[in-house]
Parts: C-alpha cells; sequence; structure tokens
C-alpha cells in the first residue's frame, strides 16, 4: 500500500475543489460522487440570412450541413438536430460559448464556477464529458487529454456566429469517434457578412468588465476579411456558503477571417485566433493560466450544384499551467478532404478521409498527487469515411447508408456505421428513424495517469466504450404559428469505464482502469415553436430522460453508477422573444433543472432577461439579468454556487 492513506486520500478530495482543470475535474469524475454525492448589423437591420427573422415554413427548410457533411434542408434530416441561430445569440446577450449552448433544447449545461462547466447531450455529463464531438468551423474543441473540452479556452466573438447546429445522438459515421452522444458544430460568419466596424463594452454583475472590437473590409478584388479582439474579465463566483470563492478569471483573444473567390469555381478561407486566459486558484493562491492559437486553411471547389471537392488543413496549440499538479502543451495536426457527387438522379455520395496527429509533454508539479507516464507522446489517426443517401421513392422516402473506419495508435482499427431514413409524408410532415454503432475511443487519463503514487493508474489494455443507438423522430409544422419537433432514443452501452476494485476501500493496490461497465439511456425530446405574433416568437422544450449504469457481474467497483449517472430526469426551457416595439426587444428565458440525487445536486429554477433599446440604427444598450430567480445555487456536485447577476451593455456599429 503506497505511503498516501484511502483516509488521506478521502482527505484530499474533500478539500479539493472541482474547478474545470485537469486534476480536480478527474478526480472529481472518477470519485467525487461517492464523496459530495448519495454520500453584425444591429437588429434593427436583420438580413435575409437571420434565421430569426424566418417563418416558421422557411425555418425548417433551411439548409443544416452537421448531419450528413453536405447541405440539406432541416426538415428532411434523419436525425434529432437544432439550429440556433446568430441572431438568437445576440438578442440573449451571452458572452461565452457555454452560455450560448444554454439556449439549445436537448443540451445538459450546467455550470460549477467562474469558468467551469459540464456539458453534454443524452447522459454521462461531467466536467470532463467525453462523449460529445464539439466543432468549430471545421476545428474539433475537443482535447486529446480526456475526450472532452476545455470549455474556459474555447472563445470568439459572439456576433460572428452565424449558427450553431446540435445533433443529439451518434454522429460518428462521419465525424468520427467520441462523437458519441451527439455533435455540436459552431459555424461563424463569412468574412463578406461581417463588413464595417462594431464595437461592444459593459460590466456589472459576474462581470468585472468586457470589450470587443471587430473591423471587416474587402481583400482587394478577390473578397473580404475582418479582424477582431476581445477581453473578458468575470468577478468570482460564490462558495456554498463560504462567500467570495476566489475564482476571478480573465480571458484575452483576437483573430481573424478571410474569404477569397480565387476564380469561379475555387474559394479559399483561412482564419486564426490566439488566446491568453488567467483563472485565480485558491488552493494554491496562484493564477492558473491557459494560452493558444490556431490556424485553418480551407479550399473548396465547386464543379456543378452536385459535385465539389473540399480540402481542410488545421493547427492548433495550446498551453496549461494549472499551478497545483501539472502542466501541459500539445500541437494538434489535421488534414481532412471530402468530395461530394452524384450518381444518377437518386443517390448523394460523400466521400473522404483524413489525417490526425497530436504530441504533447505533461509536466508534473506534484508527482504525487499526479503524473502522467510517460510524459510525452504522440498519437496518429487515419480515417476514412462514406456516405450514400439514397431516394428509394421520389420525394417521400429517402435511405441514408453511412461508416467511417478509423485507425487509431490506442485501439487499432475502429469501424462506426448508421443506418437513417426518412419519410416525407407531405410537404410539412416527416419521420425518420436510425440506427448508429459509435465508440470512444482511450486517450492519455485511460492509458498512462498515475494519481497518489499509483493508488489509481491507467492501463493500456483498456479499450474503447461502445454504444449502439436506437432513434426515431416526427416533425411538424401544424399551421403558421406553431410547429413541433419529438425525438425518442434508446442507448445501449458496453465496455464503459470503470475500476479494477472499490477505490476507497480496494483489496488491492494499484486500482486500475478496466471496460468492466455496461448501461443504458433512453428518453424523450420535445421542442415546440410558437409564433402567435408577428413580434412574438416562443420555444418550449422537455427532455425526459432514464438512465442505468453499473458494473459487469464480478466486478468490484462500487462507484460506477455514481460516476456516470450525473444527468437529471427531467429539464423545461422557455424562451421568449418580443419585440414590443422598433426600438425595444426583450428576450426571456426559464429552466427548471431536475435534482442529480446520485451526487446530491437539488433541483432549480432560472430565470434570465435582456432587454435591448436601439438608440439608433447603429447603437444599443442592453441590460441583462441572469440567475434571477435567488441569490445562488448549484448546478453540478463540488463546484461553487452560481449567483444572481445584472450587467449592462453598450454596442455600436461603424
Amino acid at each position: 500500500m503506497p505511503k498516501m492513506t484511502m483516509q488521506a486520500v478521502n482527505t484530499h478530495f474533500k478539500h479539493t475543489s472541482c474547478r474545470g482543470v485537469l486534476p480536480a475535474s478527474i478526480l472529481f469524475m472518477l470519485v467525487a460522487p461517492s464523496v459530495y454525492g448519495a454520500n453584425t448589423q444591429p437588429l434593427l437591420l436583420a438580413r435575409i440570412d437571420d434565421l430569426a427573422s424566418l417563418s416558421l415554413e422557411s425555418l425548417m427548410n433551411i439548409d443544416v450541413v452537421s448531419v450528413s457533411k453536405r447541405s440539406e434542408p432541416l426538415q428532411q434530416s434523419p436525425a434529432a438536430v437544432f439550429v440556433l441561430d446568430g441572431s438568437t445569440i445576440i438578442r440573449s446577450g451571452v458572452k461565452s460559448i457555454p452560455e450560448a449552448l444554454r439556449l439549445i433544447p436537448g443540451l445538459q449545461v450546467a455550470r460549477l464556477d467562474s469558468h467551469s462547466y459540464a456539458i453534454t447531450a443524452r447522459g454521462f455529463n461531467s466536467t470532463v464529458a467525453d462523449k460529445l464531438e464539439v466543432l468549430m468551423d471545421g476545428r474539433s474543441l475537443y482535447t486529446p487529454l480526456y475526450s472532452g473540452v476545455f470549455w474556459d479556452a474555447q472563445d470568439t466573438l459572439m456576433d460572428d456566429i452565424e449558427r450553431i447546429e446540435v445533433i443529439r445522438g451518434p454522429g460518428a459515421a462521419l465525424w468520427g469517434a467520441n462523437a458519441v452522444n451527439g455533435v455540436v458544430n459552431i459555424v461563424t460568419k463569412s468574412a463578406a457578412n461581417t463588413q464595417g466596424g462594431f464595437q461592444q463594452a459593459g460590466g456589472g454583475g459576474e462581470f468585472d468588465g468586457f470589450a470587443a472590437w471587430r473591423y471587416g473590409g474587402k481583400a482587394g478584388a478577390l473578397g473580404h476579411y475582418r479582424v477582431y479582439a476581445k477581453t473578458t474579465h468575470y468577478a468570482p463566483q460564490e462558495s456554498a456558503g463560504a462567500g467570495d470563492a476566489n475564482d476571478a478569471r480573465n480571458h484575452d483573444q483576437l483573430g481573424f477571417r478571410t474569404d477569397l473567390q480565387l476564380s469561379e469555381s475555387d474559394k479559399l478561407t483561412l482564419q486564426g485566433d490566439l488566446y491568453k486566459g488567467r483563472i485565480d486558484n485558491p488552493l494554491s493562491n496562484k493564477a492558473e493560466s491557459t494560452s493558444g492559437y490556431n490556424v485553418i486553411a480551407r479550399w473548396k471547389r465547386r464543379y456543378d450544384d452536385t459535385t465539389d471537392t473540399e480540402v481542410q488543413f488545421v493547427y492548433d496549440q495550446s498551453s496549461r499551467d494549472d499551478t497545483q499538479t501539472f502542466t501541459e502543451d500539445r500541437n494538434i495536426y489535421d488534414v481532412e478532404i471530402k468530395h461530394r457527387f452524384t450518381v444518377g438522379t437518386r443517390q448523394n455520395f460523400v466521400i473522404g478521409g483524413g489525417y490526425h496527429t497530436t504530441d504533447d509533454n505533461i509536466g508534473s508539479l506534484n508527482p504525487a498527487v499526479l503524473k502522467f507516464v510517460p510524459s510525452a507522446r504522440k498519437d496518429e489517426t487515419v480515417d476514412v469515411f462514406a456516405q450514400d443517401q439514397i431516394e428509394l421513392i421520389e420525394n417521400k422516402l429517402h435511405l441514408t447508408l453511412g461508416a467511417k473506419y478509423e485507425n487509431n495508435d490506442y485501439t487499432g482499427d475502429e469501424f462506426q456505421p448508421s443506418a437513417r431514413f426518412s419519410y416525407i409524408v407531405n410537404e410539412h410532415n416527416t419521420a425518420w428513424g436510425a440506427v448508429s454503432r459509435a465508440v470512444r475511443i482511450p486517450n492519455r487519463l485511460d492509458h498512462t495517469i498515475d494519481i497518489f503514487g499509483g493508488v489509481l493508474v491507467g492501463d493500456e489494455n483498456f479499450t474503447s466504450e461502445e454504444v449502439i443507438a436506437y432513434e426515431l423522430g416526427y416533425r411538424t409544422l401544424l399551421n403558421s404559428e406553431v410547429s413541433a419537433d419529438v425525438a425518442v432514443f434508446y442507448n445501449e452501452y458496453d465496455k464503459l469505464r470503470s475500476f479494477t476494485d472499490d477505490f476507497f476501500n480496494p483489496q488491492s493496490v494499484p486500482v486500475r482502469f478496466v471496460n468492466d461497465g455496461a448501461g443504458r439511456t433512453q428518453g424523450l425530446e420535445l421542442t415546440v415553436r410558437w409564433e402567435p405574433l408577428p413580434a412574438v416568437k416562443i420555444l418550449a422544450s422537455y427532455v425526459y430522460q432514464d438512465m442505468d449504469v453499473a458494473a459487469k457481474f464480478g466486478s468490484r467497483d462500487l462507484n460506477i453508477a455514481q460516476n456516470n449517472e450525473n444527468d437529471p430526469n427531467n429539464q423545461v426551457n422557455l424562451r421568449l422573444d418580443w419585440d414590443i416595439a422598433d426600438s425595444w426587444s426583450v428576450q426571456a428565458r426559464a429552466r427548471w433543472v431536475d435534482a442529480l440525487d446520485d451526487v446530491d445536486v437539488k433541483a432549480y429554477s432560472a430565470f434570465d432577461v435582456t432587454s435591448i433599446w436601439r438608440l439608433s440604427p447603429r447603437v444599443e444598450l442592453s441590460l441583462i439579468g441572469t440567475n434571477l430567480l435567488d441569490p445562488q445555487h448549484a448546478e453540478f456536485s463540488g463546484g461553487n454556487e452560481i449567483g444572481r447577476s445584472v450587467h449592462g451593455q453598450f454596442t455600436w456599429h461603424f
């Protein structure tokens, strides 16, 4: 038995804040439930592509790309997909990507402190949730360190987001491993749609202050460009019953985008971001740091209306220092090519492939608490994918068959197929269904982590987690005022991560990761849009989910259910957008989230309001209130409490 006793381990966990950076997040995800639980234009000048201004019928026929990597009408998409338009994000006044994701039905978004979030779809939520693929303009945001997202490092100018497409359910046949429970695809506006100047500033409540600036112009005769810069200073949140949490945060970022029309057939996009962040850490009395930059180059050649080729290259560098246990430097290189074409009059193909490599260097600041062995590693993945959409009955029945083959350095070959159908009852009604297989491949945490000097270690024999997902859905436009979208799902999981022993009372040490877990989730998702008046839009959503995870027969892991069942059984969301007058708009948002019984988090309600006054076609004043129903509340176990906040904002387009 190592020198650190299990009593000391318990004591360490009880005094570790789950701050969203790696060590505390990992420890919380793995064992804390046992400790904490059962135990561009002003809105007045809306453009034609502003989705919020479309009728319900037009909205259901907008094109989405996330389901099939090709444009297709939302109404006909054979998946549980939702599109959040950029103008709704602007009207909400949110300042971060995680807060924008709160606006999307079906996602579970829980905030822990000034910078940490637990975000997922259809189960398995945690601060290091690892079953949701997140992309921005084709760049994957998940880290190979633990297959999740460091949300404090992901940012962009909110005004530059064109839309966020979300698929609830597997998307691995096209997007690859880790797209197990869903895909979030953030698409930013082209440079041509962000011309002129933009300035924004404000503060109050949870913000010590924030400011943003952007300017767009012409890039000669070939196209357009934009450059931006922003800074956000978050005030500290509240410790549970202990006042100031001392977790203030600053994040600074700048970036650019250039869209060039090289010829009648060829387009080239170049874009990139550079960021630096600082987070106060009350445990070390030092400031954690994050920094990095990324570059994307994307070339597209269009041959005709049904045939095109696209090549994308991504380089992403990131660094992190949590001041207590680890530092990380990581480089990611990603190349992908896809080709779209038709065969005959009833088959649409998308084929492609990619090469992905990442190298890291993870330093240990306290080897007795956490380290990775080896400290440096390089991993490569090669993949090919194909999808065929077949029109079996003209304008009625479509069958979509797809699959992705990957070869990775952890488990070798992985095959992830899917079969989807959509039946168009009429122009206002569509039924769809899907059967899919997806995997979550191992990562650095699973194979190479060492916690508490050998108490808990990774295992090179740990293999991929698997899911077989079954889905059915129906979309309907009841009349010009009301539309509804319903989906039901049943997922069977196997080879889930578990321990070789009861972590707190092990019969043998070290405790290792194994694939002895299994489970299932089932649920219903309902979204209704109602437009009783041209100036009033209401969106209501309800999610029911039931989850059961357990260790397989013979396992000595007593904590797997508590470690994975961190999701509410019920969620209700309401959103009202009301243009009271040409110069005054209000967006009100209410949500009720059921209790997280397994981790001892009570059910809570929250109410947010954003009011925008347009002093002129180019100048706006906004007042944003969040969490107005109570002084503070907890949203996830192990975090601080999220307090009431009111802040103001000034926006100028020039």
